[in-house]
C-alpha cells in the first residue's frame, strides 16, 4: 500500500491513547449543559426553532455558505458568527484555543453548525487541511446509503473502518464500491462547489499531486472544515432518517476508539463522529482532524475541526469543548 493510501501511522496509536487519556480527564469535568428556560419558554422557542427549520429543510448548508447573511468577525476575535450575536467575551475561549494551536507552529480551522437555526460559528473554515482518516465516515456512509443498506450489519470491515479507523479495510471497502457513491453523496452536499485553498502553501503543494481532481476522487482528500460540514449535514440526514442501515451506522458511529468528538461531545448527548491523524510534523500531510455530530438538547450540531498538529487531540479537544458551551448559551 502506497504512502498516500496509507496515511495514518498505526504504530502512533499509542501516543494517540495517551492523548484520549487526557480527554478523559477533560470530560470528568462536563456537566451536562442545561437550559435555564421554564417548561412555557421551552415550548414557545421550540416553535420558532421548528419554523426556522423548515425553512432550512429546502437548502443545502452549502448553498447557503454561497449566499451568506452578513457575517464578521466579532471585535476582538478572529472568530466569525453568523446568525447570531455573541459578545466578545464569549470567544475568549475559542481565542485562547486557537492561539494555543498557532503558538505550537501550527494552524487550525473549525466550523459549527447549528442545525435547527443555520448559526454557524468558524475560523479559516475556508482553508483546506489533510482530512487523512477523518474522511472514512462520509465515505462509508455513502456506502451504506447508497448500496448496502441493511446488509451492511454482515460486513465486519465497517465496523473496523469506524471503531478502529482500519486502513486495510478502508482500502478493501473503497476498492469494492469505487467512488461512485461518495460522489452522489458530495454533490447532494454541494461541498465540491465550495472555496478552498490550503492553510498553507506546503499543504497546498501536498495537494497538487492528487490523482483525482474531486473530493470523491482520491482514498483520502484535503478538504476545508466548511466541507467537511457540507459532508456531515449530508451523513446526519441520512442517519436520522429511519432508512434501511441508518439505525445501524448511527451506532457504529458512536463508539470510534479514538475521536476528541467523540469523547467531549458525549457530555452533550450522542455523538456520530470520525477522526483521522498524519503524524509527519514535516509535510504539508501533518493533520489531526475530527469530525462529525452532537445531538444536543436543543438540536443537532455539526462540527469540523482540522489542525496541521500532528496527532494532537487535546488540541481538538480545546476547540470542541468551547464550541459546544457556547452552543449550549446560544440555545
Amino acid at each position: 500500500m502506497s504512502k498516500q493510501e496509507r496515511v495514518e501511522n498505526f504504530g502512533v496509536v499509542a501516543a494517540a491513547s495517551l492523548a484520549i487519556a487526557a480527554l478523559a480527564l477533560l470530560a470528568s469535568r462536563l456537566v451536562t449543559p442545561v437550559t435555564s428556560l421554564d417548561a412555557g419558554q421551552r415550548a414557545s422557542a421550540g416553535t420558532s426553532i421548528e419554523l426556522i427549520a423548515s425553512a432550512r429543510d429546502s437548502v443545502r448548508f452549502s448553498d447557503e455558505l454561497l449566499n451568506p447573511l452578513a457575517s464578521q468577525a466579532e471585535e476582538g476575535s478572529p472568530v466569525e458568527v453568523q446568525g447570531a450575536t455573541v459578545p466578545a467575551a464569549k470567544l475568549a475561549d475559542l481565542n485562547a484555543a486557537i492561539r494555543a494551536i498557532e503558538s505550537g507552529g501550527h494552524d487550525a480551522g473549525f466550523l459549527m453548525l447549528d442545525t435547527q437555526t443555520g448559526t454557524t460559528v468558524s475560523y479559516h473554515a475556508d482553508r483546506s487541511f489533510y482530512s487523512a482518516s477523518s474522511i472514512k465516515g462520509p465515505y462509508v456512509t455513502s456506502v451504506v446509503r447508497a448500496a448496502l443498506g441493511d446488509t451492511a450489519q454482515a460486513d465486519a470491515r465497517i465496523d473496523a473502518i469506524l471503531r478502529y479507523s482500519d486502513n486495510d479495510a478502508y482500502a478493501s471497502l473503497r476498492s469494492q464500491y469505487g467512488n461512485d457513491p461518495m460522489a452522489a453523496l458530495v454533490d447532494a452536499s454541494g461541498a465540491e462547489q465550495l472555496p478552498h485553498a490550503g492553510i498553507t502553501d506546503e499543504v497546498e503543494a501536498a495537494a497538487e499531486p492528487q490523482s483525482g481532481q474531486g473530493i470523491a476522487d482520491n482514498f483520502y482528500e484535503f478538504v476545508t472544515p466548511e466541507q467537511m460540514v457540507a459532508l456531515w449535514d449530508q451523513c446526519r440526514a441520512y442517519l436520522e432518517s429511519g432508512e434501511p442501515g441508518a439505525a445501524w451506522l448511527a451506532g457504529e458511529l458512536q463508539t470510534p476508539e479514538i475521536s476528541s468528538l467523540s469523547h467531549v461531545g458525549r457530555a452533550w448527548g450522542t455523538t456520530w463522529a470520525k477522526a483521522g491523524w498524519y503524524p509527519d510534523d514535516a509535510s504539508g500531510f501533518a493533520t489531526t482532524v475530527d469530525a462529525g455530530v452532537v445531538r444536543t438538547e436543543t438540536g443537532d450540531v455539526v462540527i469540523a475541526v482540522m489542525t496541521t498538529s500532528p496527532v494532537d487531540f487535546p488540541a481538538t479537544a480545546g476547540v470542541i469543548l468551547p464550541l459546544l458551551e457556547l452552543h449550549a448559551e446560544l440555545g
